[in-house]
């Protein structure tokens, strides 16, 4: 009994009532940023079973990871080009993916 206890007691100060603990931007988000400040990203998480809130990051040029506000202009435009994105993959048959040869350029060999 007193091991369920303590594995019980340990779940619950595991996990935050509000799901914000484990949020990667649960110390808040930039304000404005220069795209030439921008070395990678922007990385779009989803909402999951550790953060129940959709997060925008990227890294800056001074190599500090920094969120964006999804609420933002420049988080709904980066929520949007994202969504295109995944649109314009899920429109494109598979057989136009893969194949990056025309068929109507010529074909040579070469003689090694």
């Amino acid at each position: 009994m007193l091991i369920m206890s303590v594995f019980v007691l340990f779940l619950h100060t595991g996990q935050s009532d509000n799901g914000s603990e484990t949020c990667k931007c649960s110390n808040g988000f930039i304000g404005r940023i220069s795209s030439k400040h921008i070395k990678a990203g922007p990385f779009i998480h989803e909402p999951s079973v550790f953060c129940r809130h959709t997060e925008i990051t990227i890294i800056t040029t001074a190599n500090m990871k920094k969120c964006v506000n999804p609420e933002s202009p420049l988080g709904k435009l980066i929520l949007g080009n994202n969504q295109k994105m995944k649109a314009a993959v899920s429109a494109t048959p598979a057989s136009h993916q893969t194949n990056t040869l025309s068929s109507s350029s010529p074909k040579t060999t070469s003689k090694l």
